[in-house]
């Protein structure tokens, strides 16, 4: 995990060690462009994280030996021929270009700022300049912007910072990577990477039975933090779900006001009856959450739809809710079940961005005008 990059580079510095990072700036074709694209190289030579595998984390790693070296930063191009994309298992096709850089001298702050933003819930943008230059050394090309416009590192050049501020608040909007050139004093076009430092998302499973038991193991495997919620302690506890980052023991009913959820949640309703999920729904009305999927068949999901739009539940929520939840693979046992939710939040959350985008924006068009009517 990308955490896990952060800590050792944190833990080489403050040993007075040197390493390097690399990470994809750029992909065409089919390579996915992700913030877990990043892998730092030890003295030892330990990898920890990845930009691929394969022949092309081979090449990767030789060039970040030389760059610890030479304390140089430098950018590959790869053509995912079928020399590095077949041994590596990505698919032919493709440009990648990598950046592999010796980590900051004094780059601890930076490091930790990135932690916390992850661990917090909280967003940033990380800017490193690409282009070399006399006036922005090895060791001052980096700085974080985070979501409340305070930036830690320096470019040691307040106008590039205060560029380097917008266009990183801006990115967040979009969660895009971005490459944005900035036309220096000397009239030197220099090249600026931004990439969005994303909190960690957080499934909430609902209900402690037999689906959750794998679907928290399958959303750990695929990089989410999970949290249990159930009403009775012997379905919500650290021994039944040890992989689980948290297991909440409440009255479904008391949820409101509890949990504030955000565009980085994923809400799974999978308790042992419908009049459960719909008192969650009824307390999760209009909030904010990324996802909401609920288990259950099409004839209970309708009369319950009846029943909440009787209660003044607006259609557009429920029509935002997946229900019933999971990709339609004809998943039968809880482990296919569990399988089919977790594909359905990660095509959510790898192509979802736009129609999320879309929904706040509409969200909070409908809250001004409910405030304006008060």
């Amino acid at each position: 995990m990308i955490e896990e990059v952060f800590q050792r580079a944190i833990d080489l510095l403050d040993k007075h060690e040197q390493a390097a990072l690399s990470t994809i700036i750029s992909s065409k074709g089919s390579l996915p462009m992700s913030e877990k694209s990043k892998m730092l190289v030890t003295p030892e030579g330990t990898i920890i994280g990845t930009v691929g595998g394969g022949c092309l984390e081979a090449d990767v790693w030789t060039e970040a030996r030389r760059v610890m070296e030479a304390g140089k930063s430098s950018i590959q191009q790869f053509i995912l021929t079928e020399k590095y994309a077949g041994e590596s298992g990505l698919n032919c096709g493709g440009i990648v270009e990598i950046l592999t850089e010796p980590l900051p001298a004094h780059g601890q702050e930076l490091f930790r700022t990135l932690l916390r933003l992850k661990e917090t819930g909280h967003r940033g943008a990380l800017a490193t300049i690409l282009t070399e230059h006399p006036r922005y050394p090895e060791g001052q090309r980096k700085v974080v912007v985070c979501d409340d416009g305070y930036m830690v590192g320096s470019f040691g050049d307040a106008v590039l910072e205060a560029f380097a501020r917008r266009r990183g608040q801006e990115i967040l909007q979009g969660e895009n990577f971005a490459i944005e050139t900035y036309r220096a004093e000397d009239g030197v076009d220099l090249q600026v990477f931004l990439e969005p430092i994303l909190p960690t998302p957080t499934v909430y499973v609902f209900g402690g039975g037999h689906v959750s038991f794998f679907l928290v193991r399958a959303a750990k495997l695929a990089g989410f933090r999970v949290k249990v919620i159930d009403d009775r302690p012997a379905f919500a506890n650290k021994e039944r779900f040890p992989e689980a980052d948290a297991t909440v023991v409440m009255e479904f009913e008391a949820l409101r006001g509890v949990f504030d959820f955000s565009q980085d949640d994923y809400l799974v309703l999978v308790t042992r009856g419908h009049q459960h999920d719909q008192q969650i729904l009824e307390q999760l009305y209009d909030c904010q959450a990324r996802y909401i999927g609920m288990i259950g068949s099409k004839s209970k999901i309708a009369k319950m739809w009846q029943r909440l739009e009787a209660k003044g539940i607006a259609k557009h929520y429920l029509d935002q809710i997946h229900a019933p939840v999971g990709l339609n693979i004809g998943a039968d046992s809880p482990e296919e079940i569990c399988i089919s939710i977790m594909a359905e939040i990660i095509r959510e959350r790898r192509l979802g961005k736009v129609q999320y985008t879309q929904r706040k924006r509409s969200h909070d068009t409908r809250r001004e005008a409910a405030a304006m009517s008060r």
